[in-house]
């Protein structure tokens, strides 16, 4: 059982009510407000939430079947009674605190279709999924006016293992007399209780996760949509229209590759297959199950369009083409594309030029990580590039996955340096991009990229002054230097040397850093080390880099892939 998240009614003096009017009529407050309710009471002024609101602007659709209302409807419908629905109003929320069920409906308690409180104020299941605690919510306490006769009583629902606040259970009441707690809570927190052991009931099936999100993908639609995990196929009418034996084999090895590798899932059917098949993964507190492909007819007479050019992205290396096209690639449709890779791999630059030169609004969350602000009123038609997402705090992360919700069409171009674990918030938005994620590789993995950087990276000399040249020594230097900084590391010691080096012609190995002087310790290969190394790299071209396919193409563990490389490296 949860603990209580107190009401500060309790120990409220003087009466709320009287603070309330002062607090809309902007009279100076009376002593002893509870702070908490005070900073909720600004917050839905911040957010522009009127008072006097009776129903909501717009009423939007019902969100669709999900692994929550799946588990919780049946236990529910068999609660309900038992909370005297007659006299009350229990409904459930997701994450984003969208109402998915709703019992009961007694005159001046009709349920909302959302409770955040950028809609309606404050309220108990705001404050339940922002405290993962049983909250309770009294009378004036609320800002909207509808709700000063209100109780409301909410706790939140966690996912079985995670532990990850998937929604909230909600009882509202007529309000209490006499002082908290309400009368329900007990109640309520056992019905949210079942509906954790139903989640943990279905958590152990994920052909149970697959079929919701097959479910998802069709929305009742004719739409040619394929669910697989390797064992399961789930096939529209459509997919079974349009899906050939040999497609339907290489979406089979696209959903075991998956269930295996951390890496977006790519299936490239065959010449001829007549559809394209868009990937996305399924995943079960975390770990990816399965895939659902949507199928989309192609019209072999038109040619495929290739992604635009990027001429001001230097590299002509495999690994480097590969992620810059593919990025190109998810680019065209106006959805977010999520850049991932190690500090310094160029993954500003790349989405400066996905996004071209017009009218860029570039954020960084190095600078400031609480930007719920900044997000909540960027416009989703104009282009955004959002800088380091792993140092976002969990409002602004929840605020960011809340607007892609809405607006699953932004024009956004995310950047992220993978490090410490992510928070849950985080982890939801990675999930939501995994189909839409493009991995830039290291510079040390494009070494041959080196000799065209360094011209790139190199400032204009000055007037009768000649370009910077290198040595063939200092050449072979750089390309076996690790780079831990990437491309910025390079650009780095490219200027430092143009600024500040007094010699005349080529630079000399001498005048490099320490560290990029001195070169990795090497070692001599076997024959059979090298005919290993051989065979790697030719995998690696064959997969277009992508370690991950090389991986399973070689039988061995990405985890091994690396660790060989790096040996051979050094």
């Amino acid at each position: 059982m949860t603990t209580t998240e107190p009401s500060p009614a309790v120990h409220a003096r003087p009466p709320l009510r009287v603070a309330r009017e002062r607090f809309l009529a902007g009279r100076p407050l009376p002593d002893g407000v509870p702070e908490e309710v005070l900073a909720a009471w600004r917050r839905a002024r911040f957010f522009g939430v009127p008072h006097d609101l009776k129903e909501p602007a717009a009423v939007p659709p019902r969100p669709v079947e999900s692994a929550l209302l799946g588990a919780a409807r049946p236990v529910l419908e068999r609660i309900a009674p038992a909370l005297g629905t007659g006299h009350s109003v229990l409904l459930l929320t997701d994450a984003r605190l969208r109402v998915l069920w709703t019992s009961g409906n007694p005159p001046g308690l009709a349920p909302w279709p959302g409770l955040s409180e950028q809609e309606v104020g404050h309220n108990s299941a705001a404050l339940a999924l922002r405290s993962r605690r049983r909250a309770e919510v009294h009378g004036p306490e609320h800002f909207l006016d509808v709700w000063q006769d209100v109780s409301a009583v909410s706790v939140p629902v966690l996912a079985p293992k995670s532990g990850q606040v998937l929604g909230t259970l909600t009882l509202a009441s007529r309000l209490c007399g006499g002082r908290p707690p309400h009368p329900q809570g007990a109640l309520t927190e056992a019905a949210a209780a079942a509906v954790e052991a139903a989640l943990l009931a279905r958590a152990g099936r994920p052909e149970q996760v697959l079929l919701d999100a097959y479910l998802h993908a069709t929305r009742g639609e004719s739409r040619a949509v394929a669910a697989l995990d390797g064992r399961n196929r789930l096939i529209s009418a459509a997919a079974e229209r349009l899906a050939t034996p040999e497609v339907l084999r290489v979406l089979e090895r696209t959903a075991m590759a998956a269930r295996h590798s951390d890496a977006p899932a790519i299936a490239e059917l065959p010449e001829g297959a007549g559809c394209g098949a868009r990937i996305d993964l399924v995943r079960q507190e975390g770990a990816v199950v399965g895939i659902v492909a949507v199928l989309e007819p192609r019209d072999e007479t038109t040619p495929r369009p290739r992604p635009r050019p990027l001429p001001r992205l230097t590299g002509s290396s495999l690994p480097w083409r590969y992620a810059v096209e593919r990025a190109a690639e998810l680019a065209r449709s106006p959805e977010p594309v999520l850049l991932t890779g190690e500090r310094g791999t160029g993954k500003t630059a790349l989405a400066r030029e996905l996004l071209g030169t017009g009218d860029l609004q570039l954020v960084d969350a190095a600078e400031h990580g609480e930007l719920e602000r900044d997000l909540a009123q960027w416009a989703a038609g104009s282009p955004l590039v959002l800088r380091h997402a792993e140092r976002l705090t969990q409002p602004a992360v929840a605020t960011l996955n809340s607007l892609l919700d809405t607006h699953p069409d932004a024009r956004l171009l995310i950047t992220h340096t993978p490090g410490t674990p992510p928070g849950p918030c985080l982890q939801r938005l990675l999930d939501k991009l995994a189909a839409r994620t493009v991995a830039l590789p290291p510079l040390r993995e494009r070494t041959e990229d080196i000799r065209e950087l360094l011209s790139a990276l190199a400032p204009r000399p000055e007037p009768g002054s000649p370009p910077l040249t290198w040595t063939l020594d200092v050449l072979r230097a750089l390309e076996q230097h690790p780079w831990p900084g990437n491309v910025t590391e390079l650009a780095h010691v490219v200027q430092a040397l143009a600024e500040h080096r007094r010699a005349s012609g080529p630079v000399r190995r001498a005048e490099l850093p320490d560290s990029v002087r001195e070169g990795p310790a090497a070692r001599p290969l076997s024959p059979m080390e090298h005919a290993e190394r051989a065979a790697i790299l030719e995998t690696l071209h064959r997969h277009g880099g992508n370690k991950s396919r090389a991986a399973a193409a070689l039988g061995i563990g990405r985890a091994t892939l690396y660790r060989k490389l790096r040996e051979y490296e050094g």
